[in-house]
C-alpha cells in the first residue's frame, strides 16, 4: 500500500484505445451494479470502453491507499454529481479523488484533506474552438489569447478548458458552474494565472498542466496552502503489464 500525505496528489492515467473486449471483461468486475448500469446506457462502444476502464482504475487506485478491495468502494454524489466516498470510517472519507475521460485516454487523481480535480481533454483541430472561447472565457482570457498565434491558438483554448473544468469539479459544481467567472493565463516560465470572484481566493488554488501524449492535455486543480507534490503513473497494455509503470507525464505548467 503506498503512502500519502497531505501535500500529495497522485495521478493515475491510461491509454484505452488498443484495450480489447478482454481487458474491457476484466476490468467490469470491480464495477457497481449501479456503474454496470451507466455504462450500459452509453450509447458509443468507446465510451463504454472508455467508462468501464475509468471507474476499474479509480477503484484500483484507491486501493493503493486504503485497505479495501477495489470492489469494496462505494460512492455518493452530491446535487451536481461529484462523487464522494461513502463511509463511515474517517480514515476513508480524508480521500478525495476526481475522475475524467476523453476518447481514448482515462485519468484519476487522489489527494489527502483537500479537493482536487481533474480533466482530460483531446487536442483536436476539428472542433470549432474558437466558438467555444468567445462563449465561455472570460474577457481576460479572449484579451491573452488574441496574443496567441493562431496555431498555438488552439492548443492554448484547450488547454485553459481543461483548467477551469478541473477546478470548477474540485469545487464541486463541473459545468453547471461558470466558465466565464474564472479566469486563467499561462505565462512562461511555468506559471499558471488565476483569477476568480471573491468567494473563491486564488491564493488557495493550486494548477498544473501536463502533456501525457502530444494530443492529450491533463490539468490538475489542488486546494492547499502549499504546492503539492505530484505523483504520476501510467498503465499501459492489459492486466498482464501491472503494476503501473512510474512515468512523468511532460509538465507543461
Amino acid at each position: 500500500m503506498d503512502a500519502l500525505n497531505e501535500f500529495d496528489v497522485h495521478i493515475c492515467c491510461r491509454c484505452t484505445s488498443s484495450l480489447d473486449d478482454e481487458a474491457v471483461r476484466i476490468s467490469d468486475r470491480y464495477l457497481s451494479v449501479e456503474e454496470q448500469a451507466r455504462r450500459d446506457r452509453l450509447r458509443l462502444e468507446a465510451d463504454r470502453r472508455d467508462f468501464t476502464f475509468a471507474y476499474d482504475l479509480l477503484r484500483r487506485t484507491l486501493s493503493n491507499f486504503a485497505e479495501l478491495p477495489p470492489g469494496d468502494w462505494r460512492f455518493s454524489v452530491n446535487d451536481y454529481g461529484k462523487p464522494s466516498i461513502d463511509s463511515n470510517e474517517p480514515r476513508l472519507r480524508a480521500l478525495s479523488f476526481n475522475l475524467s475521460y476523453t476518447r481514448g485516454f482515462i485519468a484519476c487523481a487522489v489527494a489527502l484533506n483537500g479537493p482536487v480535480g481533474v480533466d482530460v481533454e483531446r487536442i483536436d483541430q476539428s472542433q470549432r474552438l474558437q466558438e467555444i472561447a468567445d462563449q465561455y472565457f472570460s474577457e481576460e482570457e479572449a484579451v491573452w489569447l488574441l496574443q496567441c498565434s493562431s496555431e498555438l491558438r488552439n492548443v492554448r483554448i484547450i488547454e485553459l478548458w481543461t483548467l477551469k473544468e478541473a477546478y470548477l469539479k474540485a469545487i464541486g459544481v463541473g459545468l453547471s458552474g461558470s466558465l466565464a467567472d474564472i479566469s486563467f493565463r499561462l505565462d512562461e516560465p511555468a506559471h499558471i494565472g488565476f483569477m476568480a470572484p471573491p468567494a473563491h481566493d486564488p491564493h488557495e488554488w493550486n494548477f498544473a498542466l501536463f502533456e501525457p501524449f502530444h494530443d492529450i492535455r491533463l490539468a490538475i486543480a489542488f486546494r492547499g496552502v502549499a504546492r503539492p507534490r505530484l505523483f504520476m503513473s501510467q498503465y499501459e497494455g492489459d492486466e498482464r503489464t501491472l503494476p503501473p509503470i512510474r512515468r512523468s507525464a511532460k509538465l507543461i505548467f
